[in-house]
């Protein structure tokens, strides 16, 4: 009879498992579909992983009930108090994800826009910021003490912040003047323009808010900024005017 317990519970683990890796990859395959936006993409993998580890979870449970009856006699009544909790913070945490998702695509837009090329490490550390936030959401929903927790969190924002501060005064200058110098250009540069700086010719590619790429040759490109440009004599070759009809 014990031998016929053992392999109730292997039984019951593994088909927890394999039922965990079945769910967990159908909805990763279903949140991963194009046609599904970018903020469902993102937590396909988190989401997947909750299905993964609750149905590997409720397999051993089945299997420790399967051995030792006696011993899960009050756990019915404190799964069944806890599991409200449960199933909140896991959604806490994948809104989280999408949310964090979401707000650095935002602030990557933001800063192609403002400076021409994307910031990482602002990406990284909202993503990060809001991550952990929805962690001590999270854990809070499951009753953990979260008071040391949101104090050393706001210390790390106000740090993050004061970083962004400084680097923002520091070196969001030579942005904006990069930035005023390319508006004074503006009408005298267009993309597929040919231009020359001292000895060397170039064609001009793109116009982006701060830099201006350049191609030397085929396959090759320059960035250079509008500061440098205007600082640098270069001649450039404007298009003929269409011939007006004579009247």
């Amino acid at each position: 009879m014990t031998d016929n317990h053992w392999l109730l519970a292997a039984v019951a683990v593994a088909a927890g498992l394999a039922t965990g890796a079945i769910g967990g990859a159908w909805l990763r395959r279903v949140l991963q579909r194009e046609t599904n936006r970018s903020a469902l993409r993102e937590i396909a993998g988190p989401a997947s992983l909750f299905v993964f580890w609750s149905a590997t979870g409720t397999g051993a449970i089945v299997a420790m009930a399967t051995l030792s009856p006696e011993t899960l006699t009050p756990l019915p009544r404190q799964i069944l108090n806890w599991l409200p909790n449960v199933i909140a913070a896991g959604l806490v945490v994948l809104g989280g994800y999408a949310v964090a998702a979401a707000a650095s695509r935002s602030v990557a837009r933001a800063f192609e826009r403002a400076t021409g090329s994307r910031s990482r490490l602002a990406e990284r550390t909202l993503r990060t910021v809001i991550i952990g936030g929805a962690a001590i959401l999270a854990l809070g929903q499951l009753g953990v003490e979260t008071t040391i927790l949101i104090v050393l969190t706001a210390g790390v924002v106000l740090a993050a912040a004061l970083t962004f501060g400084l680097l923002a005064g520091l070196g969001g200058r030579t942005v904006a003047q990069s930035i005023a110098a390319g508006r004074a250009l503006s009408p005298h540069l267009q993309e597929g323009q040919p231009i020359r700086l001292g000895n060397e010719g170039f064609t001009i590619v793109e116009l982006r808010p701060a830099v201006a790429v350049l191609q030397p040759n085929p396959g090759e490109h320059v960035i250079i900024s509008y500061t440098a440009l205007l600082d640098t004599p270069f001649r450039i070759q404007t298009p003929p005017e269409p011939d007006k009809p004579n009247p």
